[in-house]
C-alpha cells in the first residue's frame, strides 16, 4: 500500500544576520517534525553566511588558508547539535558493511585514545563554563592528536554532509599555527551569526542537551532514542532561527 504524502506548506523565511538579510524559500511539513528534517534548509542557510562572510574577507585583502590536504582542524573537538548526532549515526549505519567497520573501528579508538589521556568527550560543560577553561579543554583535546573518523588522506569523506561547526570554521591566518591554534595566532572568518549555536540553542529545549561531541556521537546515539516531535515544521523553523532574527 502506497504511504500516503505527507502535508507540507511552502514560503519564505527572512533571517536578519548581523547587517545581512537572508531570505530563503522553504517547504517543510505541516505537522509535528524533527530537526533532523530540517538539517537540509540549516546548511543552506550556513552556507549563504559563510560566502557572504568569506567575500567580506577576501575583499579585504586576506586569504581563506583552509583547503582539501590541510587536515589540522580535523583534530579538535567538533561540536553537534543533538539533529546533526543523529544523522551522523544513521550516515554511518547507511554505509557499505566494510566501509562501516572500518569507521566504527576509528571512532572507537579515538575514544580509547581520549579516555586513555583522562580527555572526556561527553557531559553537560564538555567545553567548561568560561574562555579560560574552554582553552585547557581544547588544547588537551587536541594533544590527544586523534583525527576526526572521517579524514581520510587528510581531507573530509563526508564534506557535502560535513557539521556545521565545520563548515563555519574558517581562517585566514597561516596554515602552520592550526595544528595548535591559540586566540593569539588563529585569525577565523568572523561570522554575523552562528548557525551551528542557533541550532544547538534550538536542541537545548528540545532535546535537554545543547551540544555532543562528534568523537561520541554514535554512542550518544545509541543510548538516547530520538524523541517524537512537538512543533510542527513552521514552529520549529521559527524556533531554530529566532536568534538569529526570523521574520
Amino acid at each position: 500500500m502506497a504511504t500516503a504524502p505527507v502535508p507540507t506548506i511552502t514560503g519564505e523565511v527572512v533571517l536578519r544576520v548581523g547587517e545581512e538579510t537572508i531570505t530563503v524559500s522553504v517547504t517543510v511539513p505541516v505537522g509535528p517534525t524533527a530537526m533532523i528534517d530540517l538539517l537540509p534548509l540549516v546548511n543552506a542557510v550556513s552556507g549563504v553566511v559563510v560566502d557572504r562572510a568569506t567575500a567580506r574577507a577576501v575583499g579585504a585583502g586576506k586569504t581563506i588558508s583552509c583547503c582539501a590536504g590541510c587536515g589540522a582542524c580535523c583534530r579538535q573537538p567538533v561540536p553537534l547539535a543533538p539533529a546533526e548526532a543523529r544523522a551522523i549515526a544513521a550516515l554511518v549505519a547507511a554505509l557499505p558493511a566494510p566501509e562501516q567497520a572500518v569507521v566504527r573501528a576509528r571512532f572507537a579508538a579515538g575514544q580509547a585514545k581520549f579516555a586513555a589521556a583522562n580527555v572526556p568527550v561527553r557531559g553537560d560543560r564538555i567545553f567548561g563554563s568560561d574562555l579560560s577553561e574552554m582553552q585547557t579543554r581544547v588544547a588537551a583535546y587536541m594533544a590527544a592528536y586523534v583525527a576526526c573518523p572521517f579524514l581520510v588522506d587528510e581531507a573530509c569523506s563526508i564534506h557535502p554532509e560535513r557539521p556545521t561547526a565545520c563548515r563555519e570554521y574558517l581562517v585566514t591566518s597561516p596554515a602552520e599555527y592550526c595544528s595548535l591554534p591559540t586566540p593569539e595566532t588563529i585569525d577565523r572568518v568572523e561570522l554575523p551569526g552562528s548557525v551551528s549555536t542557533a541550532m544547538a540553542t534550538a536542541e537545548q529545549d528540545l532535546e535537554g542537551v545543547r551540544r555532543v561531541l562528534l568523537i561520541d556521537s554514535l554512542d550518544w546515539v545509541a543510548a538516547h532514542p530520538a524523541r517524537a516531535p512537538v512543533k510542527t515544521g513552521p514552529e520549529l523553523i521559527q524556533h531554530l532561527f529566532s536568534t538569529l532574527g526570523a521574520a
